[in-house]
């Protein structure tokens, strides 16, 4: 049988490319003279002016005391610290304050405030108008309030009215409020607004189920970014677990007569809340029945006649001491 043979031209390349041996690897010869290569290429002299002049200004520093801290503690979170030490965030109560900690509420954190059952959440929303109203006390602060709103709640329990909002206290011109469909879009909503700086106190209504540990988290993380404080008004009572630094329950309390000598004895009074305090951290748990009286009180706030010594906590009563045997106050809700 007759083959064919491999072509003159393949055959030649074929034999050149096996005949043609890897080149060897290349062998750095040692540097010679007396001088030899360095290891480690030398910093430029810029870079080596930079680092004397911050180890000069650090022995100074060292030398001079009590400047340092001083020198160090310019930011804005130094800034919030030494302002928020200066107008601690309150309820200007001392039966209620003492429950707080040291310094008074977080201002850039996030606070939970929860209906006590269905029916309660309008009083919830009243008593976070309240704190936010509290926390625009202030006299640096001039930034406007932002209320999320979750339209589901809207539709339910009704729109902001403006003119019950300034009778809180709380100027129109400073308030803001904003429209959701989605519960997960009020989240991101929240928690940019949170972040972004250019408000005092952000407002949202949060559906429970999406309370979780990670989405309050984000929104606690979010209000220390932006030196804002936040606000989660719990559509339901919520017993999970979350991140934020205080949690309120709210249930409707019976406002005392606006004129109780006068005719119209039926006429409601100021706006009044059974508040428990159910979680705070620094400072303790409490429950107490409170008025809002805007015009009438330095604190706005003031405890119903009657509970001014009742509480969750057990040795308040021996705190209290003599207010503790007044007569109980009508708690319903």
């Amino acid at each position: 049988m007759r083959t064919n043979p491999m072509p003159l031209r393949a055959a030649a390349a074929s034999a050149r490319l096996h005949a043609v041996p890897a080149p060897p690897p290349p062998v750095i010869a040692p540097a010679t003279g007396s001088a030899a290569a360095p290891a480690v290429a030398k910093a430029p002299p810029e870079r080596a002016e930079a680092q004397a002049l911050i180890a000069r200004l650090r022995e100074h520093i060292a030398r001079t005391p009590g400047q340092g801290e001083a020198a160090m503690s310019h930011g804005p979170h130094s800034r919030l610290r030494r302002r928020a030490d200066a107008h601690p965030w309150t309820l200007g109560l001392p039966e209620v304050d003492r429950f707080l900690p040291a310094g008074g509420l977080a201002v850039a954190g996030l606070h939970d405030v929860a209906p006590h059952a269905y029916g309660d959440f309008p009083s919830a929303c009243g008593f976070a108008l309240a704190l936010a109203v509290r926390r625009l006390a202030e006299a640096g602060e001039r930034r406007p309030v932002l209320w999320c709103r979750l339209e589901t709640e809207q539709r339910e329990y009704g729109y902001c009215f403006g003119h019950g909002v300034a009778g809180l206290g709380l100027p129109r011109a400073r308030f803001l409020t904003l429209s959701l469909r989605h519960p997960v879009a009020l989240l991101w909503t929240f928690e940019e607004a949170l972040k972004s700086g250019c408000l005092s106190v952000v407002l949202g209504d949060v559906a429970v189920q999406h309370a979780d540990l990670t989405a309050t988290r984000r929104l606690a993380l979010a209000g220390q970014a932006g030196r804002a404080s936040g606000i989660a008004v719990l559509t339901r009572n919520h017993q999970g677990s979350t991140a934020s630094t205080s949690r309120w329950c709210i249930a409707t309390s019976r406002s005392a007569p606006a004129d109780p000598a006068g005719l119209e004895t039926r006429v409601p009074g100021p706006p009044a809340w059974a508040v428990s305090l159910t979680r705070i951290r620094g400072g303790r748990p409490g429950s107490w029945l409170l008025n809002w009286q805007k015009d009438h009180a330095t604190s706005c706030f003031t405890l119903v006649p009657g509970f001014s010594g009742g509480t969750l906590h057990p040795g308040a009563a021996e705190e209290a001491g003599s207010r503790a045997a007044a007569q109980p106050a009508l708690r319903v809700g």
